[in-house]
């Protein structure tokens, strides 16, 4: 096993924790957003887009789903979190 100085140790957990902090900032891509919402709801995707209200990016999402229904889902391009309600009329 390789020693690394306790200076060396510090800065790749500073670097690692810079990284990790600019992938969580970065949020999540539409295609994420699509192949999550597929996984979670199942069905086919009609239209996905990703739109900006109030500063904040959001991915909207319409699936058909097997019972021939269209759902409407809309995620949070940061968190990745589903959002509730319908939004924007």
């Amino acid at each position: 096993m390789m020693y690394l100085p306790r200076r060396t140790h510090l800065v790749v957990s500073i670097l690692l924790l810079l990284v990790s902090s600019q992938l969580f900032a970065r949020g999540i891509s539409l295609e994420e957003a699509v192949e999550r919402a597929r996984d979670r709801e199942g069905g086919r995707v009609i239209s996905a887009e990703t739109r900006e209200w109030d500063g904040q990016r959001i991915h909207n999402i319409r699936l058909l789903t097997k019972d021939g229904k269209v759902k409407r889902i809309r995620i949070d391009g940061k968190s990745g979190k589903r959002m509730k309600g319908r939004g924007r009329r």
